[in-house]
Formats: C-alpha cells, structure tokens, sequence
C-alpha cells in the first residue's frame, strides 16, 4: 500500500540520505546526490572519494548532533585541494566568510566551536575536475568564527 510507504517514510528510510554514526567513513560513488546525516557527537573524519570519480560528483553533509570532538572532511589524497567557500554563523551573533586558500588546503576542519561543528551546520562538496572539490555550505559556530580550513 503506496500511502502507508509514504507515511511511514523518513529521511533515513529513502535512497537519497544516509545516517552517518562511525568514527570513519570512506564517501563512495554510490553517496553522490545523496545527504550524508552526520550523527556521533564524539567526531568523525569522512574522505572523499578518489579525483577519478566523474566529474559532477555531489555530496551534501549536515551535522545533526553537535561535535564535542572533531568533525574532518579530508580528500583522499594529498593535492585534492578544495575551493569555494562557507558561511559561519555563530550563535555569539557574529558571522564570517571562509575560503580554502587555494594552494595547499585540503581539509576542513571543525575541531572547535569557532569552526562550525554544531548542529544543523553542513557542507556540499562537487568535484570539479582532477584535484579540484567545490565546498559550499554554512557552519553553526560558537563564539568569534574561525576558518575550518586546513592542510591534512
């Protein structure tokens, strides 16, 4: 019965999300246009999937508990630098505007309120081309912002 299917069904029972609850998880092809449900307080660090993937790969990630340790996304390898930008909000009523430096930043992160690893935080990654990952998204920070952006 098709209505019963759709009452019961959640953003954790469809194709296009997933909850993430491992210290470790390793982004597959098969995640791409799906959102990735960011859900272990303690930390966790995800990794891009190799720059061979298809150009147009996406995949979105949205804190649902907030991180008391780190929250790193990382390519899979040295030299996947990361562009674009994210917005940080903090609940301090301040915000700022983070980029990747273009050069060497390869990781985000959140290792501290300031950087975004609260809930209802997230980040859309698009692999562009051979060593290029689009990041966009806002961050829910705590006191005065500061860039997630890191070299691994």
């Amino acid at each position: 019965n098709m209505s019963t299917y759709f009452r019961r069904a959640t953003a954790r029972r469809t194709m296009t999300s997933k909850e993430i609850t491992d210290a470790t998880y390793q982004i597959k092809a098969g995640d791409h246009g799906k959102t990735l449900l960011l859900n272990r307080a303690a930390g966790m660090t995800l990794t891009l999937p190799a720059d061979t993937l298809f150009f147009g790969f996406t995949v979105k990630m949205i804190v649902r508990d907030s991180f008391s340790g780190s929250w790193e996304i990382t390519g899979a390898a040295d030299g996947d630098l990361f562009f674009g930008a994210v917005a940080t909000v903090s609940v301090a009523a301040k915000a700022d505007k983070f980029a990747p430096n273009g050069s060497s930043n390869d990781t985000l992160k959140a290792n501290s309120d300031a950087k975004g690893r609260l809930a209802g935080s997230w980040v859309e990654f698009t692999l562009m081309g051979a060593n290029e990952w689009l990041v966009d998204g806002t961050l829910i920070a705590g006191g005065t912002p500061a860039t997630p952006f890191a070299d691994t």
